[in-house]
């Protein structure tokens, strides 16, 4: 099997595992920690933080304040984004060392991207009820979308071997 084809099956299978870990996991309170505590707690803090409207609460799954609230489901918490990213970063061509750090960025990236999304959703519901629909189900995923892509493809050229480095090994064996 070429290489290629050999990476597409490796991405597949490792997105396919951890889509069913998340999945068979997400009922044990898997969910309540990530969408409750890991993206609307913070949220919730950043909306009080940005604008000092101390009104503005956590209540389990939904951003609350009174004028507006939005509730987080399955799906909206940015693991099915962050699970294609990292089943990428792992099935790609690369040092551990490298493929450690996109990890570890990508995290980063996927939750910051996720809580702008979140939080632009919040506003939107509160301020622009009529943009809700198109932000919610158009712009925030098509944005998350290609920042992951570039961020992905930006991983992918950061950690290639440069061709000076492949000539040297090669002339070098």
């Amino acid at each position: 099997m070429p290489a290629p084809a050999l990476r597409l099956v490796c991405f597949a299978a490792l997105y396919g595992a951890m889509y069913w870990a998340l999945s068979s996991f997400w009922g044990t309170g898997l969910a309540h920690f990530v969408i409750d505590t890991c993206t609307v707690a913070p949220a919730a803090w950043l909306a009080r933080g940005l604008t000092g409207n101390g009104q503005i609460v956590a209540a389990g799954a939904s951003l609350q304040a009174p004028d507006g609230s939005i509730r987080v489901l399955y799906g909206c918490e940015g693991t099915d984004v962050l699970m294609v990213l990292l089943a990428a970063l792992m099935a790609a061509p690369g040092s551990w060392r490298g493929k450690c750090s996109g990890i570890l960025a990508g995290i980063v990236l996927v939750y910051l991207l996720n809580q702008t999304r979140v939080l632009a959703l919040f506003y939107a519901v509160r301020r622009a009820p009529a943009w809700f629909g198109a932000i919610h189900g158009l712009i925030a995923p098509m944005v998350v979308v290609i920042v992951v892509v570039a961020f992905f493809l930006a991983w992918l050229r950061w950690t290639a071997p440069s061709p000076v480095s492949a000539d040297v090994a090669a002339t070098a064996a």
